[in-house]
């Protein structure tokens, strides 16, 4: 289940970036996403909802998209070390 939703996502954001044909390199369809939403414990996926923001070249775009990604099971942290990587003297 949770490897048919990593693929769907896959599919999705592939379709998405490449356009209709897959030959342009600018998307026609250009939309407007809020912030990631919390994550859902039984998928392990964020998610948001997207909503068209412009449609190029009079493509045929969906009015609303939904993306996912996975979620991180812990917040990365910035490695500690020197503040000053610079030349000692």
């Amino acid at each position: 289940m949770r490897a048919a939703l990593l693929l769907l996502l896959l599919v999705t954001l592939i379709s998405i970036k490449t356009g209709a044909g897959g030959k342009n390199k600018k998307a026609d369809c250009k939309y407007r996403f809020p912030s990631w939403g919390e994550c859902d414990p039984n998928s392990s996926l964020r998610t948001r909802t997207g909503t068209l923001k412009r449609a190029l070249y009079n493509a045929d775009c969906q009015q609303t998209i939904s993306v996912f990604k996975p979620c991180h099971g812990k917040n990365k942290t910035k490695p500690k070390g020197r503040k000053n990587k610079g030349k000692r003297n």
